[in-house]
């Protein structure tokens, strides 16, 4: 976003406020519960939901007296999918580590201060294992292992300002100490690698690493998950595998590994 310094426009503000009020749990809400998410006045919501509605981006059900998207924001979503270019190229690499690992395969685009799901691939053999995570959620940066894998290779101002928010602790194991995370950064930016367990859930290990575009910019993670019973003794084998598929995604994507990567 370019430094601009003016006030933003407060009526498509509220706007905006009142469409990210949906969400992947929520599709169908009432004007009431759009209110209580958003903190905006009900008459307002209104007047903004009867644009929207003529406007093909939000649809009423009568019936149920609730607001869900419309085909028009379908429609920006499929536009936005057609940019995601490296979603595109890395999708038979990462079917291919799903076959190799039988293991739970996740890829997420990092998106100003949240990472983007765009790909899973879940293990269905292991009982009562899910990963909770959808495709086109969004999560903070310190959360799981995809992260900080892209963390690590973002711009220090940008590294700083997601650590001046305290991450919320998942288990009595997950890092929240700035001095900890940081040193952990930098670990990653060197080994291009980054194994996390029982930290987001109590016996589950992930293992991530990042993909860069042709620039040497970070344009993504990958990850496997798994039962930490189940990958601790094959760790190493599984790492390799992931930095392996990271860096053919890379290569696809135009980047030259023996590049300085920024």
């Amino acid at each position: 976003m370019k430094d601009i310094h003016m006030n933003s426009i407060r009526t498509i503000d509220r706007a905006i406020d009142v469409l990210q009020a949906f969400s992947a749990k929520s599709t169908a809400l009432t004007i009431e519960e759009i209110s209580k998410i958003s903190n905006i006045p009900k008459n307002t919501v209104y007047r903004i939901l009867y644009t929207f509605e003529r406007r093909g981006l939000v649809q009423f059900d009568a019936d149920a007296l609730t607001y869900h998207p419309g085909l028009r924001l379908l429609e920006f979503s499929m536009l936005k999918s057609s940019t995601l270019d490296v979603r595109q190229e890395a999708e038979p690499f990462l079917e291919e580590l799903h076959s190799l690992t039988n293991e739970t395969v996740l890829m997420a685009l990092p998106e100003e201060n949240e990472i983007f799901y765009v790909f899973k691939k879940e293990n269905e053999n292991h009982e009562g294992l899910k990963v909770n995570t959808l495709v086109g959620v969004r999560r903070p940066y310190l959360y799981g292992v995809l992260g900080p894998a892209i963390l690590a290779f973002l711009p220090e101002k940008q590294i700083e300002r997601v650590l001046s928010i305290p991450p919320q602790p998942h288990t009595q194991h997950t890092v929240t100490d700035a001095a900890r995370i940081r040193e952990r950064l930098k670990q990653i930016k060197r080994e291009r690698v980054f194994v996390q367990s029982n930290e987001t859930s109590l016996g589950v290990t992930g293992i991530s690493a990042p993909v860069f575009d042709m620039n040497g910019n970070v344009a993504a993670a990958i990850a496997i998950v798994g039962p930490e019973v189940h990958l601790h003794d094959q760790l190493e084998a599984m790492r390799n595998l992931v930095i392996e598929t990271s860096n053919k995604i890379s290569s696809k994507m135009g980047c030259s590994m023996t590049e300085t990567i920024r």
